[in-house]
C-alpha cells in the first residue's frame, strides 16, 4: 500500500515537472511563487522541481524561477512585455526622475522600462527629449509644450521602435546629457546583452553619444545572457532596478559599477549623478 502511494506521488511529481517544462518552452520563463500558488504546493517544492528540470537541458535557474534557454527562444513583443512587472517598472521610472537635471538633453531608448522612465521625466523643466521608441513618442506627444524629437530609422515591430544604421548615423550628430536604456540580459560575467543585432547596434551608438548612461531593468532581466553584447556593467554610470540588494547578482554588479534598487528605501530617491 505504501509503495502504491509512493508511486502515485512520484507520478504526480513527474507530471508536474513536465507541465512546468512545457510552460517554460511556451512562455520563456516561470516564477516559483506563481507556480506554487497555481499548483497548490510550496515554493520549496517548486524550487526542487526546477532544479530537477534544469538537468534536462535548455533550462537555466534564476532568482525566483527559471528561464528556457533552448534554440527556439524568441524575443517577446512589447505588447507582452508591457504586462510584466508593471508596478516595478513604474517605481524604477519614479526613481529615475531624480537623476535628470532641468535643462538636460535626454535620450530615451526602446523598451517598456525606458517607457516607464519617460512617463515620469517628461515635464522636467527645460529638458529636450530624443527617442527612437514609438511608444515613448506616442506617450510624450500628448503633453503640450514638450521639446520632443523623433529619431528615424528602420521600424522594428518587436521593439516598437526605429533601429539600425540610419538610426545610429542620426544619433551620432548629437551629444546627450543622459540616456536611459534597457536590456534583455544582465550578468556580471557576460555583460549587458540583447537578442537582436540591430537593437544592440543602436544602443551602442546611444551610449557613445551620451555623457551619462543609465541602465534600467526589472529583476527578471538579471542572470540572463544573450548573443549580442552592448557592453559590460562598468560601461554604465548607473543601473537602476528593483532587484533585491541582498541577492548575489546585485553584489557582484555592485563591485563593477553603481547599482541602486528601489527596494533599498526612500533614502536612495535623493541620489543624484555626479
Amino acid at each position: 500500500m505504501q509503495k502504491k502511494v509512493l508511486g502515485g506521488v512520484l507520478l504526480n511529481q513527474l507530471k508536474r515537472q513536465e507541465m512546468i517544462f512545457d510552460l517554460l518552452k511556451v512562455n520563456g520563463e516561470v516564477s516559483s511563487t506563481e507556480l506554487a500558488a497555481e499548483l497548490s504546493v510550496s515554493t520549496m517544492t517548486i524550487n526542487r522541481d526546477l532544479k530537477e528540470i534544469s538537468t534536462w537541458g535548455n533550462v537555466q535557474l534564476v532568482h525566483g524561477g527559471a528561464v528556457y534557454r533552448g534554440e527556439q527562444v524568441v524575443e517577446n513583443p512589447i505588447s507582452i512585455k508591457e504586462e510584466v512587472s508593471v508596478q516595478e517598472k513604474r517605481q524604477i521610472g519614479k526613481f529615475c526622475r531624480n537623476l535628470v537635471k532641468p535643462g538636460s538633453t535626454v535620450f530615451i531608448e526602446t523598451g517598456t522600462t525606458a517607457l516607464a522612465v519617460a512617463r515620469e521625466v517628461f515635464n522636467i523643466e527645460g529638458c529636450r527629449f530624443y527617442t527612437n521608441s514609438l511608444l515613448v513618442l506616442n506617450s510624450l506627444s500628448q503633453y503640450e509644450g514638450i521639446d520632443l524629437h523623433a529619431v528615424p530609422g528602420k521600424y522594428r515591430e518587436l521593439s516598437k521602435g526605429f533601429l539600425g544604421l540610419e538610426t545610429a548615423d542620426f544619433i551620432r550628430q548629437f551629444n546627450f546629457d543622459i540616456a536611459f536604456l534597457g536590456a534583455e540580459g544582465i550578468s556580471a560575467e557576460d555583460g549587458i546583452t540583447l537578442l537582436n543585432e540591430e537593437d544592440a547596434f543602436t544602443k551602442k551608438a546611444v551610449m557613445d553619444q551620451s555623457k551619462k548612461t543609465i541602465l534600467v531593468a526589472d529583476h527578471k532581466k538579471f542572470d540572463l545572457s544573450y548573443f549580442y553584447k552592448i557592453g559590460n556593467a562598468e560601461d554604465f554610470d548607473l543601473i537602476v532596478t528593483d532587484l533585491e540588494p541582498q541577492q548575489q547578482t546585485f553584489k557582484e554588479l555592485e563591485s563593477l559599477t553603481t547599482i541602486l534598487s528601489t527596494k533599498q528605501g526612500e533614502t536612495n530617491h535623493d541620489h543624484q549623478l555626479k
